[in-house]
């Protein structure tokens, strides 16, 4: 008995060493996420910059006729700051959030950039297909966003019933391992260590299915944020710590799992008013 608390005490301790490290990688991922919305502040930053220079440029008196030192020092300042290369900027903000599944961050920046026309100098025909374009762009990212959430509301309800049925695994366990009141508890020790001792899985059992229901935990908060690579890594690692068990409901439990690891992400959708813009 002394000798079964002293392994199980190990393992509990490898396993807590494993789920900080697996958390560690985790806070590693998140951190780059961070980096990365750091860059779309900055971006937008310099875009706001630009955008401000536009308009003191438009806001400038026109230079005397017949003055070339005038018009030549204009029209390099005029030349960096071409509409449609703000527009694409700002097109390139809202792509760089799509990709990142920020859709709120995106539909605000189609938000800006449909206020910000009315000050650029564009023909009224261009200027109104624009409008146009971002509208139906706004449109589809809304519809992705309810599509995507739909998606993920089944794939939390199979994740929650794994969860169930993972913690009740356990609990039946526990009360299987109550000794027979027909033998004695020295001869059900006996059957015990002569069966558990070739395949030492049996006997970290509930800690492995309770390893599992962390990584369905771990794998439900990063389906919420749409993390979704990070989301099937968690799955895979679920998938190979219940392949240390035998029995045909761990292989029930690695069948669902597979099966909702493919399903698909949405790819980040196109936008419409890009190839208006070229």
């Amino acid at each position: 008995m002394k000798k079964l608390l002293i392994l199980v005490a190990v393992l509990a301790i490898l396993w807590m060493v494993k789920i900080t490290l697996d958390l560690y990688q985790l806070s590693a991922g998140q951190g780059a996420m961070q980096v990365q919305q750091n860059e779309l502040e900055q971006r937008n930053a310099s875009l706001n910059d630009q955008l401000a220079a536009l308009n003191r440029q438009l806001g400038k008196v026109q230079p005397a006729a017949h003055d070339p030192a005038a018009e030549d020092a204009q029209e390099p300042a005029s030349a960096a700051l071409q509409p449609a290369a703000l527009i694409e900027q700002q097109l390139d903000l809202v792509e760089f959030a799509l990709q990142q599944r920020q859709y709120a961050v995106a539909l605000e920046k189609l938000n800006e950039l449909n206020h910000n026309l009315t000050a650029y100098p564009l023909a009224p025909a261009l200027q109104a297909s624009l409008h146009q374009l971002i509208e139906k762009d706004r449109q589809m990212i809304l519809q992705l966003v309810n599509t995507e959430a739909e998606q993920q509301n089944k794939m939390k309800a199979v994740l929650d019933v794994l969860d169930r049925e993972i913690g009740r695994e356990i609990q039946a366990q526990y009360q299987q391992t109550e000794p027979k009141k027909e033998k004695s508890f020295w001869q059900r020790w006996i059957q015990i260590e002569s069966v558990q001792q070739p395949n030492n899985a049996l006997m970290q059992r509930s800690m492995i299915l309770k390893e599992t229901q962390l990584r369905l935990l771990l794998a439900q908060q990063l389906l919420q944020k749409g993390q979704y690579i990070a989301f099937q890594q968690e799955i895979t690692l679920a998938i190979q710590t219940l392949k240390q068990l035998p029995d045909a409901k761990s292989k029930q439990y690695i069948q669902r799992l597979n099966e909702l690891q493919k399903i698909p992400a949405h790819a980040a959708p196109s936008l419409n008013t890009r190839a208006l813009i070229g």
